[in-house]
């Protein structure tokens, strides 16, 4: 399975995606899990979800070691009231660094590649990626959730970047 990621102007990443099917899907799960995770790391990534590389369904993958982290339909069940504003990045907008505000931790329940209902409780920096992700799935992006103008900044800073990355 070989996934590209989508530019940053595809509409996959707008929209809100539909759950997986594990009764009928519409792919092997540890087969998705593994190439999701396999472009992810290719690409220095935290996390990835599949409306990245152009797959309209709540999957996402987190980097917590070698082997695929997949989370499949999930749910949020409980954020913690403190709040931190950390810089974030996300392999769809390229070398744009954004400060978020996010819950310090989460609970979330969904399926692994099995099948198989869990629920997790993640702390600090793998909150923010799984709630990073988990926002992919409702068709948000990061963007939105900074101001107008730190976005901007961001956007200079970001062509700034670029140029110097093609000399």
């Amino acid at each position: 399975m070989n996934l590209e990621l989508v530019s940053e102007s595809a509409t996959v990443l707008h929209e809100e995606c539909l759950n997986f099917d594990f009764s009928n899907p519409p792919f092997d799960p540890k087969e998705l899990a593994q190439a999701m995770h396999d472009k992810m790391v290719s690409k220095d990534g935290l996390g990835l979800s599949a409306n990245q590389v152009g797959i309209p369904y709540r999957v996402f993958v987190m980097r917590t070691g070698e082997k695929p982290f997949a989370i499949f339909n999930p749910k949020v069940v409980d954020m913690s009231d403190k709040e931190l504003m950390m810089k974030e990045g996300c392999l769809s907008y390229p070398l744009l660094f954004l400060s978020v505000k996010r819950p310090d931790s989460v609970r979330i329940r969904f399926q692994d590649e099995e099948g198989e209902t869990r629920t997790e409780k993640f702390i600090g920096m793998t909150a923010r990626i799984a709630l990073h992700e988990f926002d992919h799935m409702l068709g948000k992006v990061y963007t939105q959730k900074a101001t107008q103008y730190e976005t901007q900044r961001a956007m200079r800073k970001r062509m700034i970047l670029k140029r110097k990355v093609k000399k």
